[in-house]
């Protein structure tokens, strides 16, 4: 059975973020047993977790300043950070394939674990961290990833730190103190912390090491030995298209679900 590739090249991170939730939950159906992988890039921006409040996350100043954008997906997680020296991936996976976990920490497991063996084959030296759910080079992180599993579907999406702008992304994601708080829904402020971590990026760790192109490509092969499937180039659905722009416009664009609600008293 054959695999559904999608390569979008569009960058804008609301966009993104809003097909990544539809590929996820459109057509949730017993027979929909299409497997995807997905690679996007986007423009600077910072895009915190589900149950993160921005406050806590982000220096929201800087951001504005150099035209940084805020965004939240529809996972949990930490907050990261993107620029076109990301790739980013996602995979709907229907558990009605054997090797399709139905956990969490066995998604991440099975699936983080072949893109890291992905980097392995590429001569980088990454090891899957079993704890916490990520790839690093030397104990640095170089991904991050959330999940999200419901009705028969296990879901994933991470990012691979290639060739980012490390000193941005660090300026992003020191918030300083005493900024503007934000309740992360219009009745508590409670809140899921980043847990803080150092990062490297790829091109740092490896000489002369491999292109973008060349990982999602390294992903692929792995993926397609792993499923004993092709992996062919598609395209999203109508159906697909459809959620994606409703949600863009109802949520992704919409500064009460990236920000939340401005709160009457200080941090």
């Amino acid at each position: 059975m054959s695999w559904r590739l999608l390569n979008d090249h569009g960058l804008d991170i609301y966009s993104n973020l809003a097909m990544d939730e539809a590929i996820a939950k459109t057509e949730l159906r017993e027979n929909n047993t299409l497997n995807t992988i997905r690679f996007w890039r986007s423009q600077l921006a910072v895009v915190i977790g589900r149950f993160q409040c921005v406050h806590r996350e982000v220096d929201l100043a800087y951001c504005r300043d150099n035209n940084i954008s805020i965004a939240r997906r529809f996972t949990g997680g930490g907050a990261v950070f993107h620029d076109m020296g990301n790739l980013n991936f996602a995979l709907r996976l229907h558990q009605s394939h054997p090797y399709v976990p139905r956990g969490l920490k066995e998604l991440y497991r099975a699936f983080i674990g072949i893109v890291t063996q992905s980097l392995v084959s590429l001569n980088i030296p990454a090891k899957f961290d079993t704890v916490g759910s990520c790839i690093r080079i030397d104990g640095r992180k170089i991904s991050g990833t959330a999940g999200w599993i419901k009705r028969g579907v296990s879901f994933i999406h991470g990012t691979l730190l290639i060739d980012s702008d490390l000193d941005m992304l660090q300026r992003c994601l020191t918030p300083p103190e005493r900024q503007q708080s934000y309740l992360r829904d219009k009745t508590r402020i409670r809140c899921m912390d980043s847990k803080h971590d150092t990062v490297t990026k790829i091109s740092f760790e490896v000489e002369n090491g491999p292109s973008s192109d060349e990982i999602q490509a390294a992903i692929i092969e792995t993926l397609e030995e792993t499923a004993g499937a092709t992996i062919k180039e598609g395209h999203a659905t109508e159906s697909e298209i459809d959620t994606a722009q409703a949600l863009y416009h109802s949520q992704y664009t919409q500064p009460s679900w990236n920000l939340g609600t401005p709160a009457t008293f200080a941090p």
